[in-house]
């Protein structure tokens, strides 16, 4: 049995702490940081539950009598706040990690329409130029996006495979690159066309 040390706003406030760290895991940081932060969520849960707060019974200290525990309008406050920032903080995570996504999408997109145009009009030197900012530039999109998941890649079941699919396809361009052979190269970019073109478009 648990002998609680926390008061009515203390808690309270180990709810919304709670939701910051379940925002942040879930939307903002990539797969090794999200362990530890749901571990931290659970214990500020825990501790909202139970009433009792490990290193206040180490310290001695106890904040059950800064408010009273049945002041039911403070609660209905923190019940009203605590949704209010559930709801913003999602919301907010959505829309702004989507933007940085398409960002990120279009530095890739950049150089490899103009790879692809340049290929299709029989300029080497310029398409190899281009192939190597793309190049440069989805290898920095793989490596951020298989660490790290936001919402529009987690809501995506697919976005494993086309992105293996679209490293393939610009790898096999750039081969084709190194044998100087720009129809390869040009026709191996189109296979990337369709699906850089559907994540463009998610929303």
């Amino acid at each position: 049995m648990f002998v609680k040390n926390l008061g009515t706003l203390d808690r309270l406030f180990r709810v919304i702490l709670a939701e910051i760290c379940l925002i942040i895991a879930f939307f903002w940081v990539a797969v090794d940081w999200q362990i530890p932060l749901y571990l931290i969520t659970l214990v500020l849960l825990f501790q909202a539950a139970t009433g009792n707060c490990g290193l206040y019974n180490l310290l001695g200290w106890n904040s059950c009598e800064t408010i009273k525990r049945k002041d039911k309008n403070l609660k209905a406050a923190f019940v009203v706040v605590a949704l209010f920032l559930a709801a913003a903080g999602v919301y907010a995570s959505i829309a702004l990690t989507t933007n940085a996504f398409h960002e990120d999408l279009r530095r890739v997109d950049e150089p490899y329409s103009l790879a692809l145009n340049y290929s299709g009009q029989g300029d080497l030197n310029a398409t190899r130029l281009q192939q190597a900012d793309l190049m440069k530039a989805f290898g920095s999109f793989q490596n951020k996006y298989s660490q790290y998941q936001p919402f529009i890649v987690k809501s995506n079941g697919n976005f494993t495979s086309d992105m293996r699919e679209t490293s393939s396809a610009i790898s096999s361009s750039s081969e084709c690159l190194n044998r100087s052979n720009l129809a390869c190269a040009h026709r191996e970019l189109l296979k990337a066309e369709p699906i850089l073109q559907k994540w463009m478009q998610v929303k």
